[in-house]
């Protein structure tokens, strides 16, 4: 198992000169940014390939937030945080105890992972041998890496909350929406109308802080007694005969625990392409941030969709703007709908993120295969 090690020096340096010795005992894999440095790339590129290419991440927390990135704003423990939690890979936070003021950007940062580990995961040190003995514990809790993938079929009818039927509905754009779903199986009660609006702010929280929605975006934030949200309303750029974004995305739950996330693909005046790699780095990112909003359950069900599936062509989206000829169908209102078909296990899936995102996006990739060309 690699551990990637992400911390600034500062108080820290003892700890992160103990753990690599004392993770490899139990042959773990220990990835720092001093193992990076001599790469013929910057540390950043090479620290965010580091992140890219563990199997856990562990974050040590102190007094110092780091020095922030002149383009994002971030220090490089807060961006190197965020890439973990979109791969979905578990995330073990440490926080060290001294005497000694926190900065108030540390502080934000401290709330922003407080937030996401929801505590589970949260532990507090104060010297090397402590936090080895707490990472031993930590890692020694989490399943193995590369293990099977288990989907079981469906064993009851479950309705999916479409969008289509709200007033978030794919039909605001006219850009195919992928939208993801994800059904607690044998859940029984109700989220309140207070638990909803609370929610709602949790949802605006993680597009903020995931990246999904940029600070400079607008977002609405809102909830009834049915739903809570946090969408970007669309807003479309560029010519329509090149490349157009239209901007539409967010995420939904509703009262009964379920939850979802969207996003409107990129066009050109021939549609949008799509391809296995593609879709399964969406689908990846929409499963990492719905699934922390999903009611708590033993299994969940996921459930795709895809609209105005008729501009839709596999292909590679790097090429959509430039190219000058293609193809067109002469269908409208073709959508794609994956309707729940199998469950898997909660923690499995917070494990097994990208490949239940890549068996999501090879359905989709056949779906449009057998999609009318005329």
């Amino acid at each position: 198992m690699k551990v990637f090690i992400s911390s600034v020096t500062h108080v820290l340096k003892d700890e992160r000169n103990a753990l690599p010795p004392f993770l490899r005992l139990f042959d773990y894999e220990p990835l720092r940014f001093e193992d990076f440095v001599s790469q013929d790339r910057s540390g950043r590129e090479a620290c965010l390939a580091g992140v890219g290419a563990a199997d856990a991440y562990l974050l040590l927390l102190g007094p110092r937030y780091g020095d922030p990135f002149p383009d994002t704003g971030l220090a490089p423990t807060a961006e190197e945080f965020r890439l973990a939690r979109k791969r979905g890979i578990p995330i073990l936070v440490f926080n060290k105890t001294v005497d000694e003021p926190v900065e108030p950007q540390q502080q934000a940062f401290k709330d922003e992972v407080g937030h996401y580990v929801n505590g589970r995961l949260w532990k507090s040190f104060a010297d090397p041998l402590s936090l080895n003995q707490a990472v031993g514990e930590a890692l020694k809790a989490l399943p193995k890496p590369g293990g099977p993938m288990e989907l079981h079929p469906i064993e009851e009818q479950r309705t999916v909350p479409w969008l289509h039927a709200t007033e978030f509905s794919p039909d605001l754009v006219s850009a195919p929406v992928l939208e993801l779903h994800l059904l607690p199986i044998g859940r029984q009660g109700l989220a309140g109308a207070g638990a909803l609006a609370e929610t709602a702010r949790a949802l605006a929280r993680d597009a903020r802080l995931s990246g999904f929605v940029s600070d400079a975006e607008p977002l609405t934030v809102g909830s009834d007694n049915a739903r809570a949200w946090a969408v970007r309303p669309p807003e479309s750029s560029g010519d329509w005969h090149r490349k157009t974004v239209e901007a539409f995305r967010g995420l939904v739950a509703t009262s009964a625990g379920e939850a979802a996330g969207f996003v409107s693909l990129t066009t050109d005046f021939l549609g949008a392409l799509v391809n296995q790699t593609s879709l399964q780095q969406d689908l990846a990112q929409l499963i990492g941030l719905v699934l922390p909003n999903v009611f708590p359950g033993t299994d969940l069900a996921p459930a795709v969709a895809m609209s105005a599936a008729e501009r839709v062509w596999e292909g590679d989206p790097g090429e959509v703007g430039p190219r000058s000829a293609g193809s067109l169908r002469s269908q409208s209102g073709l959508t794609i709908v994956l309707e729940p078909k199998f469950v898997v296990g909660a923690e499995d899936l917070r494990r097994t993120t990208g490949d239940v995102a890549a068996e999501l996006a090879a359905r989709i990739v056949n779906d449009v295969r057998r999609l009318p060309a005329f």
